[in-house]
């Protein structure tokens, strides 16, 4: 009795919320994997039974029938959600909503609404948390540009079991011409409001970012995912920069003339670790730090205006004075 109740609550974990979906043949691998050694024809009976009690669905395509949980369906937690553990769900919900793709809020909101029922029914004083924390964007808040939802699940399953896709991308740089690859996934990077799969393309190794929103269809294919030699998701974003659009192998030497309101700013959120400032006897500050030469270095520098002045390296001094004059004229 108890190895079967252990086994069909491990069946239920192991099946997704709609429109995701597995098969009761996957469902069976996978019961295999942790130890249970039942029949397939057990694994049916155990579904056709759960979904009397649980707001289960099947549904056939491609020739096989696929279970998922309803879309409605309340988050099945035991134990159930600690106010710490709702707290950090409804905390997630108010403050990252704006850096989350609409598909991942909608696959958290059944967990956002049982924080929600927890910590109004806690008398933790937890529950009062929410209302007196907040968190302003410093930069334009920007909205999430649409992804697709059917797309945007079979990158989330490509991503957790480890398989290729087969995908359909409209890139950017090429116009309106759709095209078709078979990727392999290594990771998703949330950068702002877009969200961006990690991937190589076919049998090539040179690592992409491909934006979600412009994978107009994905389907998940039985290949399993071939990663680069040596691949590592943080290297590739600390350590290659890969995000921050590097311009130049070795980062600069900075020299920047600032006014007493960047300084004060600076003095508690350096540039970089070797980041020095020395008061220049004007009112404005000397500022010298060892940064990357980046786009995002220029977005940052224009965005003071004349509280900022570059000094060194002279080719950056002159990219920004340019940048001011034609902003200037174009106002003129």
């Amino acid at each position: 009795m108890m190895d079967s109740l252990l086994r069909q609550w491990t069946m239920l974990r192991h099946i997704p919320r709609h429109p995701r979906g597995i098969s009761a043949p996957r469902l069976h691998d996978r019961l295999h994997s942790e130890g249970y050694r039942v029949s397939l024809r057990t694994v049916q009976r155990d579904l056709n039974t759960l979904s009397s009690a649980f707001a289960l669905t099947a549904e056939t395509g491609s020739g096989e029938q696929r279970w998922s949980w309803a879309p409605e369906a309340p988050v099945l937690e035991i134990p159930g959600l600690s106010p710490a553990a709702a707290l950090a769900f409804r905390l997630a919900e108010l403050h990252l909503t704006p850096l989350m793709a609409p598909e991942a809020l909608r696959a958290l909101r059944p967990h956002f609404e049982a924080a929600k029922h927890v910590l109004t029914q806690s008398r933790s004083q937890l529950a009062h948390w929410p209302q007196r924390v907040r968190v302003l964007p410093r930069s334009q808040p920007l909205l999430a540009p649409t992804v697709d939802p059917l797309a945007y699940d079979a990158v989330g399953q490509a991503l957790l079991e480890g398989r290729q896709l087969y995908i359909h991308y409209r890139p950017r740089s090429r116009g309106s011409a759709l095209q078709a690859y078979r990727a392999h996934p290594l990771g998703l990077v949330v950068r702002d409001p877009v969200s961006y799969l990690v991937a190589t393309l076919r049998d090539y190794s040179d690592v992409r970012q491909l934006a979600l929103h412009r994978i107009e269809a994905a389907e998940l294919l039985d290949e399993p995912v071939v990663p680069p030699a040596g691949f590592d998701l943080d290297a590739y974003i600390h350590e290659q920069r890969a995000f921050d659009l590097p311009e130049q192998e070795a980062p600069v030497a900075l020299h920047l003339a600032i006014n007493s309101g960047v300084a004060s700013h600076l003095a508690e959120a350096p540039l970089a670790t070797d980041q020095t400032l020395e008061a220049r006897g004007d009112g404005t500050w000397d500022l010298r730090a060892t940064v990357p030469l980046t786009a995002q270095l220029r977005w940052w520098l224009l965005g003071f205006g004349r509280g900022v002045r570059v000094i060194e390296p002279p080719t950056l001094r002159e990219e920004i004075a340019a940048e001011l004059r034609a902003a200037a004229a174009a106002y003129g």
